[in-house]
């Protein structure tokens, strides 16, 4: 009676193995069809493109563009748009499109009225300029794109009656707002 009943417990056992690795070659077939989960989708630069980021040539980090970028619009009333970023010196201005186009980078360069631009030393380039209060982006005098004033926010003024806290330095006076000049305290 033990042999018998050892030789049951031992193909029991042998079927209950196979099929534990049918379950197994099952289970890895179908994880293999399962998506890869968000926020496992960094670029070459380690960026995180599913949250938003993209590599800025120019700050040398991972950037949101509509945190960093100032936003402009095409000015030819398209659904195309464009942000600017700008390397913590202002020396160099990063372009990003919305139509696939290339980034772009370009050089600040002093213009004779003592304001920039940022281009290339080539007139088929990009012109980054601050305009009227607003930032540009022209190719061959043509104003291709255009910060919209909406996005400028209110304007906002603030008024303050009394004496400034640092108004206590000795030899130290403020221009008021009417023109006179605060006697030093």
């Amino acid at each position: 009676m033990k042999p018998t009943i050892t030789i049951c417990l031992a193909i029991l056992l042998a079927a209950c193995n196979t099929q534990k690795k049918q379950e197994t070659d099952n289970n890895s077939d179908s994880l293999k069809n399962i998506p890869q989960a968000v926020g496992n989708d960094r670029d070459e630069h380690g960026c995180l493109t599913s949250a938003g980021y993209t590599w800025s040539e120019v700050q040398k980090d991972c950037i949101r563009l509509f945190e960093k970028g100032i936003r402009v619009d095409a000015a030819d009333g398209s659904e195309r748009s464009a942000f600017i970023v700008f390397s913590p010196d202002s020396t160099l201005a990063e372009l990003f499109f919305s139509d696939e186009q290339p980034k772009e980078i370009l050089e600040r360069r002093t213009l004779p009225t003592g304001k920039y631009a940022w281009n290339i030393e080539d007139d088929d380039t990009k012109n980054v300029r601050f305009i009227d209060g607003v930032w540009t982006i022209s190719q061959r005098n043509k104003l291709i794109y255009t910060q919209s004033k909406d996005e400028l926010g209110p304007m906002q003024t603030f008024t303050y009656e009394g004496l400034l806290p640092a108004g206590k330095l000795p030899i130290l006076g403020y221009p008021l707002l009417d023109g006179r000049q605060s006697a030093p305290v």
